[in-house]
């Protein structure tokens, strides 16, 4: 079975008529670079003349040979080599492309038309892309009404003023903190002064006790002294009594 398999397709044909089809079919292209015929000898075509195209990039005696195989005219093969197969040498493959264009008057077969892939295409498109651009024209500024806030906008100023809010208490705090500061050292220095004068105080008090209680104590000191001479001159009283 030859399912999915590329250059099996016979056309009704054996194999050397097969192969004298699609040369001629190359041969066409070649002279006229765009031909039309069925879909299926379109496919094939383009896979043979890309293969001759492979052959002409490598500008050599065998590829020369092996082109004239095929297509059996030495102007065709001057021509591939020296005008078609040069303007691919910056390409890798995809030299050609296949246009389907409907279908045949009579049985009805798909056909489509294969042609070159031109480089000069793409370079057209390129210098109209650049070529393209507007001379520039003199706008008239319009005033555009304001559009409202988007959610995003309403959040950003929400944060701003969050975050301004804490510098500018920062501010007030720092003015207000000095004169807070200068009180307390006043209260703590008028405290100290008032502990101080009580300390005093509690000296001074204090002071006179002590001498009162020295006193207490040499009082009966003086008078253990006394009252022996007390009890001296009161013997020889019981003494004179006595006699």
């Amino acid at each position: 079975m030859r399912h999915q398999r590329k250059g099996t397709t016979s056309f009704g044909r054996l194999l050397g008529p097969k192969k004298a089809l699609l040369n001629n079919l190359v041969k066409a292209l070649l002279q006229h670079e765009r031909i039309e015929t069925t879909f299926r000898r379109a496919k094939e075509t383009g896979r043979l003349a890309e293969k001759l195209i492979t052959y002409g990039k490598k500008d050599s005696v065998h590829s020369r040979r092996q082109a004239y195989k095929i297509l059996k005219n030495r102007d065709l093969v001057k021509k591939l080599f020296d005008e078609i197969a040069p303007q691919y040498k910056s390409r890798n493959g995809g030299y050609t492309r296949v246009i389907k264009t409907g279908f045949r008057i009579g049985d009805a077969a798909p056909t489509a038309i294969v042609e070159f892939v031109g480089e000069e295409v793409a370079e057209k498109k390129k210098t109209k892309s650049k070529s393209a651009k507007k001379p520039p024209v003199d706008k008239i500024k319009v005033e555009k009404p304001k559009a409202k806030p988007t959610k995003k906008e309403e959040v950003k100023e929400v944060v701003e003023e969050v975050v301004v809010e804490p510098e500018i208490k920062e501010e007030k705090i720092a003015k207000t903190v000095e004169p807070e500061i200068e009180e307390k050292h006043e209260d703590l220095e008028e405290a100290k002064e008032e502990v101080e004068e009580a300390l005093n105080e509690e000296v001074a008090e204090e002071a006179p006790v002590e001498t009162e209680v020295e006193i207490v104590e040499e009082k009966p000191q003086e008078e253990e002294k006394i009252e022996p001479e007390t009890e001296k001159e009161a013997e020889p009283v019981k003494k004179e009594k006595s006699d």
